[in-house]
């Protein structure tokens, strides 16, 4: 692993970058109801997306879908939607500013991060072309939808947390939908008290989570020095690969920035498309990069991911599961990983051996997953008189 001086996207900077409208992405679509007045709006100035819409608004949500225990995914978002309402991830920042310097700032908050859960924690420069242009996504009866977004916080701080592999290997079933939905929660929940915290200490802080973000997080975590982008558009860490989830605060608290990092997952990348091979839609470019918005990138097909995650009524998540660096840590895995950082030809032989990259491994989920009984329901009965008791 190399520090950078500069992010390595940068090479791929090939035009005018262009802000992305969090409208336009497949999870807004999905959420407007069919001729409402925002399908109107939005359709009008997309019709060529508006058949594609109207196929998504008949197949079920993913917590709908017919697999096992359909009350628990839909209990924790119901509570990552209460830490993403506007009075939890911003707020009045305190009038009295405490004066930290940078360093044990960084110190501070990295160290709460980590015992809130986090496994990882980077800070980095908050570059605006991650910032999205306008709200598009509203669970808060569309009182902020197609506002302008203004977020111009110096710096972001991007907390980790590590999917649990045991689970993650059941994709695309419920297991690995739980799994990232207990990673989002804890995300919510440390990211939301760790911007009120740092309000609390006198600067202004914004907390992004599931139901409730301002940026786009894999750019963001790759300039917190926390990894690459990858071909299926996650990015991928030296220690955990990209079976990970992100979170991330915003703010103006003085802070230490992390360098950018090279793993050598582009290079990977290039020559490997085992996600791309998995995906049962075909989602993930097996190519070449594209011209995405200013920047050079391998341009993951998001409608038709989301539209299999719709399907399905689950999260899909095959591309983590088979990713050669998603595996678990063990010898001579680690050798293997950090040689292909350093050596062209150990990367090659390293994608086509079985025994680094492995293959599909699927298994029986836990029996505590298993389908809840039926409920029972009392009957009323009626006395004599015809009342009910």
């Amino acid at each position: 692993m190399r520090k950078l001086r500069r992010p390595k996207y940068e090479q791929d900077l090939v035009g005018q970058v262009t802000r992305f409208d969090e409208a336009d992405q497949p999870m807004a679509r999905g959420d407007m109801k069919p001729d409402s007045e925002r399908w109107r709006k939005y359709y009008d100035k997309h019709p060529s997306w508006e058949n594609q819409g109207r196929a998504w608004a008949k197949l079920p949500h993913r917590w709908d879908g017919e697999f096992q225990d359909v009350i628990l995914v839909p209990t924790i978002s119901e509570t990552i939607h209460f830490l993403a309402k506007e009075e939890s991830v911003d707020g009045p920042v305190a009038e009295k500013k405490v004066e930290l310097s940078p360093e044990l700032a960084t110190r501070k908050i990295k160290s709460l991060l980590r015992h809130f859960g986090a496994d990882l924690v980077g800070i980095g420069p908050l570059n605006q072309y991650w910032v999205y242009s306008h709200v598009g996504r509203d669970k808060f009866g569309d009182k902020h939808l197609g506002i302008p977004i203004s977020l111009p916080h110096k710096h972001a701080i991007v907390p980790v947390i590590h999917l649990n592999l045991d689970m993650i290997k059941f994709a695309p079933n419920l297991p690995i939908h739980l799994e990232t939905m207990r990673t989002y929660s804890q995300l919510a929940f440390m990211t939301a008290f760790v911007a009120r915290y740092i309000r609390a200490l006198g600067y202004p802080a914004r907390a992004h989570n599931l139901w409730n973000y301002q940026v786009i997080l894999p750019p963001v975590a790759v300039d917190a020095g926390l990894g690459e982008l990858a071909r299926n558009g996650v990015i991928i860490s030296p220690q955990f690969g990209n079976a990970i989830k992100l979170g991330a605060i915003t703010t103006d608290l003085p802070l230490v920035n992390d360098p950018p990092i090279d793993v050598g997952v582009d290079e990977f990348c290039k020559e490997c498309s085992l996600c791309a091979e998995y995906c049962p839609v075909g989602a993930i470019p097996s190519g070449d990069k594209t011209v995405v918005r200013g920047f050079r990138k391998w341009k993951l097909n998001d409608a038709a991911c989301y539209g299999y995650h719709r399907v399905i009524g689950t999260d899909c998540g095959i591309c983590l599961a088979v990713c050669p660096w998603s595996r678990t840590r063990r010898f001579p895995h680690n050798v293997i990983a950090a040689a292909v950082q350093r050596s062209g030809p150990i990367r090659k032989i390293a994608i086509t051996t079985d025994s680094w990259i492995g293959r599909r491994v699927t298994g029986r989920q836990p029996d505590w997953l298993g389908a809840l009984p039926p409920v029972k329901r009392k009957r009323n009965r009626r006395s004599s008189s015809g009342q009910r008791q």
